[in-house]
């Protein structure tokens, strides 16, 4: 399995047609399709063996659920789900807000509004503050999104060697000598990230406990992956017992 790999959608329509061409559409931004359903049984039943990225999902299914119902019935799941309608009316729209909603569609679809669509959704669950729970259960649990040639990009957390600062933004090193942006600075990022996992040793770097290779206690530097970062003298004695009580 790559390390990074674009968004795993989960299309579930009954119309077979628009079916084909949202998968069609959806291919073409450059996201992956891991299914297409048309009944509310095949739907959970896939959702919960596979668990998608993204959901797009009809109101109106084959089945005993409908959409909404399934939306309201896998909102434990933090699984981000934009809604396909028909009918653009406030009491499915105030229904559908039961669920993990992120976004509501009202057929016909063309390309370009859906990469939007996609792309808003995704950028919903970032760092915003009015969101802070959606945040720490969806974005930073396991994974990150990156945007990377247009796409959203999955990232395991474990895979990140360290962030690294720059101004208002934030480079993500990672595994596999890949690197990512990320449009927050790192005082923000901090305060999102796993404790246990990752840790500040300057102002310019945070990084993963557990890739760590070696530590120079005399000179305060730290080894990771052939490069070389300083450790503050003000986040040592912290950074050291971190370290230790991995070992």
């Amino acid at each position: 399995m790559a390390i990074d790999s674009p968004l795993k959608i989960l299309i579930i329509e009954d119309d077979l047609s628009f079916a084909l061409e949202l998968e069609m559409m959806i291919k073409e931004i450059g996201y992956q399709i891991i299914g297409r359903v048309d009944h509310s049984a095949l739907a959970l039943e896939f959702i919960y063996t596979e668990s998608p990225d993204l959901i797009l999902m009809d109101i109106d299914i084959k089945g005993k659920l409908s959409g909404l119902e399934i939306g309201a019935k896998i909102q434990h799941l933090k699984i981000p789900i934009l809604f396909i309608t028909s009918f653009g009316d406030d009491a499915h729209y105030k229904e559908a807000q039961k669920s993990y909603m992120l976004g509501y569609m009202v057929k016909p679809i063309e390309k370009y509004s859906l990469r939007t669509a996609i792309t808003l959704a995704i950028q919903s669950l970032m760092f915003q503050e009015s969101t802070e729970e959606k945040v720490n259960n969806f974005y930073l649990k396991d994974f990150f999104f990156f945007k990377k040639k247009n796409i959203y990009h999955k990232i395991p957390v474990k895979e990140v060697l360290f962030f690294e600062a720059d101004d208002k933004y934030c480079t993500a090193k990672m595994k596999n000598n890949n690197e990512f942006i990320l449009r927050q600075t790192m005082n923000h990022l901090e305060e999102f990230l796993q404790k246990d996992l990752f840790f500040r040793i300057h102002r310019k770097y945070i990084v993963n406990l557990s890739l760590v290779d070696s530590v120079d206690v005399q000179n305060g530097k730290v080894s990771i992956q052939n490069m070389v970062l300083p450790i503050s003298r003000i986040n040592r004695k912290i950074f050291f017992t971190r370290v230790k009580n991995l070992g």
